[in-house]
């Protein structure tokens, strides 16, 4: 199998590349993040939307395609963010769809963000209207409508909905991330709202392992990755201190209107499709994370 990864140097994409990898396919990252090239894996250093002919052929010639890139971050309040998520959520997809094949299995990742969170505190299904709150949702919304209408073509494709994925190498942007450090300065966890909102938190391992699955079996249309397992703030932010082997304090501010009260998946879909769901154990994930992000001068 020759499979493509666009975002191969992000969160997700690096996670995955590593167990497509590891499974014996050979992988074609493409990222605009130089990468170190290793055995399984080649390189293309490359933009999406430049024209980049090597890139073309790549997404042409693959045997399945895992379009991850994008502009990520739901609370990103840069004054281009707007037009940085037009651009490589959208028009970034659009290309992506356009080069691949019909024949040829194409995963893009969108966001349970669409979602605008549980609903009442029922597990967010699929079929669900879909409430995107902030520009991040609405990009990943309209992503979305050009694989439904790649689908409605014939094209085989696939949108996944993950689920507030950590794990080694989350982004710095995220909450674990964020209190991490915060915890090793001794500063106070910034909470969002309350310590009682819950997150549908999915392991990065098993969220790559799942998408692999999902491509391997051919599913089509829209899968949420998830547990269907709420994890409370106030858990996550344990399981930081007890890695650290700390103890913590918190500064909880008003969540802002992008920040769902709650998120929790629906996995009887991912089930059905691959036989199985992700489960999170959450110290042992975040004692992972910890690890990884340990500074060089603490590590030594």
């Amino acid at each position: 199998m020759s499979a493509v990864v666009t975002g191969s140097a992000g969160f997700i994409g690096r996670m995955l590349v590593e167990t497509l990898v590891a499974s014996g396919e050979r992988v074609i990252g493409i990222d605009r993040v130089a990468q170190p090239p290793r055995p399984g894996l080649t390189v293309l250093t490359a933009d999406l939307l430049s024209g980049d002919e090597l890139v073309r052929a790549a997404l042409e010639d693959a045997d399945v395609v895992y379009h991850l890139a994008g502009c990520p971050g739901v609370r990103d309040r840069s004054s281009d963010v707007a037009w940085r998520r037009r651009r490589d959520n959208v028009l970034a997809g659009a290309r992506v769809l356009d080069a691949v094949p019909r024949n040829v299995p194409l995963l893009v990742a969108s966001s349970s963000s669409v979602y605008g969170g549980a609903r009442d505190g029922r597990p967010s299904h699929e079929a669900d209207p879909l409430r995107p709150v902030g520009g991040y949702a609405r990009s990943k919304t309209v992503l979305e409508r050009l694989c439904a209408e790649r689908l409605a073509r014939g094209g085989r494709t696939t949108v996944i909905r993950p689920f507030t994925v950590a794990g080694e190498g989350q982004r710095p942007d995220m909450a674990l991330s964020l209190w991490l450090a915060a915890a090793r300065r001794g500063r106070p966890l910034r909470v969002l709202g309350s310590l009682d909102r819950t997150r549908d938190v999915t392991d990065v391992r098993q969220a790559a392992r799942a998408m692999a699955d999902l491509a391997a079996t051919g599913a089509q249309g829209v899968v949420n990755v998830g547990t269907g397992r709420g994890q409370s703030l106030r858990a996550m932010a344990a399981a930081v201190a007890e890695a650290l082997g700390t103890e913590v304090s918190f500064a909880v501010e008003p969540a802002p209107g992008v920040e769902p009260g709650a998120s929790l998946a629906d996995t009887r879909r991912l089930r059905s499709l691959i036989g199985w769901s992700p489960e999170t154990d959450l110290r042992d994930l975040v004692r992972r994370q910890a690890a990884a992000s340990r500074p060089l001068v603490e590590a030594t």
